[in-house]
């Protein structure tokens, strides 16, 4: 039980402390389900603008200790404050909302639809992704990832929040109600079970498979000055034979690893021959992903692959749809598409694109049963930023291929396993080998798409409403 007279500042370094152990790196995943519990009983026990800014002091503080956790070279130190300070901005009108709204019983639920709304307008309409997410908190419980199938992150989000805010009212007022213990208990256990037996099902009578391989680079290049023309030319000649030792063990696609190599503007079309031929001769598919350097100052590049068939044919080419802020890489506009490879219907993006739910949603309303990752981390988001595909494969019933360079390549099924993996900070010959479902799996969300953030703004909308009817001494109409 909480005593009258803890000093508030207490409840703020406990909060620092459970949102830093629940996010990013290095987390835990039960931290989730209590992380914000400190930060709502600060603001039940303080008022004041003073206190408030307090608050948001706090949350940028706890915030700045997560992304510390994944900032390493390259990354400049600048990042912490660039990630952090926006994610807590994001975060605070929910915590702000559900102190002033949360007298009613209903109102416990302002917390978790303000969150969850908030989230989605970050990955939806910024370009921050969605680093920060709730649902991440989840990413080493696989059963408990299955809920993004359902409502995507804003329904597994919700959840997660719902449960933190009812341990808060548990504490503060030490009674429960079904909003606050019975009902967010069962759908907890729900999800639990229904994760479970989802996982568990996939596998009762096995499932075809294709043989699909990650190839990764020598190259450690991030920018100007370039490499030799010797160095990038030994760089390219290994892709190639890792490209044909992968097929020659039952390799149908081939993936390379995000900026894989450099091709200087006047060499792209003899590159784009000899990738064609080596697809050709090897009968494989291949994702070949590079940059075209444009400028050295300003810098500017492309950050593209091309997407080849089995015959050698060249398919599509795409450029990467979401560069990461600061990334001077031309911005990609081409429309998503998928192509039947060896009778799967196969897409692909590069890295950072798949840090946005929107994004990955295109790939589910085209069907796709396997989405190529290219990729290029960095130690600090490594693995983190390979399980946080995972969802993304989880969401939409899609395998993903995840090629990573300075990370973790994995192959990832339908339901968020990593049935392989490769570090690139391991010695091995940089190919990684493993076998896909030929096709996707179902997912409700992919039929109802946002429909759950939809309804909790519609909640808000009319929840608020309802809150200045009353204030305003008017009789209220009892909606909710």
């Amino acid at each position: 039980m909480i005593k009258e007279k803890t000093n508030p500042a207490l409840y703020l370094l406990f909060g620092i402390g459970t949102i830093t152990a629940a996010h990013m790196t290095i987390s835990i995943d039960l931290a989730g389900w209590i992380a914000s519990v400190p930060f709502l009983l600060y603001l039940r026990n303080t008022s004041g603008v003073k206190s408030r800014l307090l608050f948001l002091a706090g949350l940028i503080v706890a915030w700045s200790f997560c992304i510390v956790k994944i900032v390493s070279p390259p990354m400049p130190f600048a990042m912490v404050f660039l990630f952090s300070v926006p994610i807590s901005l994001f975060h605070l009108p929910g915590y702000l909302l559900w102190d002033k709204f949360r007298d009613r019983p209903i109102g416990i639920l302002v917390f978790p639809a303000a969150m969850a709304v908030l989230e989605w307008i970050q990955y939806s309409f910024t370009p921050f992704a969605s680093w920060g997410v709730a649902a991440y908190t989840q990413s080493h419980t696989l059963s408990m990832m299955q809920a993004v199938s359902v409502f995507g992150m804003p329904g597994l989000s919700f959840l997660i929040y719902w449960v933190n805010v009812s341990v808060a009212e548990l504490l503060l007022k030490r009674k429960t109600t079904p909003l606050s213990f019975q009902i967010p208990v069962a759908v907890t256990a729900l999800f639990l079970l229904y994760g479970a037996l989802r996982v568990e099902l996939s596998k009762t009578n096995g499932a075809d498979t294709i043989c699909v391989a990650a190839v990764g680079t020598d190259s450690d290049v991030t920018g100007f000055p370039l490499p030799s023309v010797e160095k990038n030319a030994a760089v390219q000649r290994n892709l190639f034979r890792r490209t044909e030792t992968a097929s020659q063990s039952g390799a149908r696609i081939v993936v390379w690893n995000e900026a894989s190599t450099f091709v200087l503007p006047a060499d792209e079309k003899a590159w784009k021959d000899s990738l064609s031929g080596l697809a050709k001769r090897r009968r494989v598919a291949l994702v070949a992903a590079f940059i075209i350097p444009l400028s050295e100052t300003p810098m500017k590049y492309e950050n593209k692959y091309l997407f080849f068939d089995s015959a050698g044919t060249l398919m599509y080419t795409y450029h990467k749809h979401q560069p990461v802020p600061g990334e001077p890489a031309v911005k990609g506009t081409e429309p998503l598409q998928v192509f039947d490879v060896a009778g799967i219907k196969a897409g692909s993006v590069i890295c950072y694109d798949y840090d946005f739910p929107y994004l990955a949603r295109g790939f589910g309303k085209l069907d796709a049963d396997l989405v190529a990752d290219p990729s290029s981390d960095w130690r600090g988001i490594d693995p983190l930023h390979t399980r946080m595909a995972a969802f993304r494969a989880v969401e939409q019933g899609h395998s993903i291929l995840r090629s990573t360079r300075f990370g973790l390549s994995a192959a990832i099924t339908p339901y968020g396993e990593l049935t392989a993996q490769m570090s690139s900070f391991d010695t091995n010959d940089k190919i990684m080998m493993a076998y896909l479902p030929v096709k996707g799996a179902f997912t409700f969300y992919t039929l109802v798409g946002d429909i759950f953030v939809y309804l909790c703004i519609g909640y808000l909308l009319l929840y608020t409403l309802y809150k200045v009817r009353r204030g305003a001494g008017k009789d209220p109409v009892y909606i909710l």
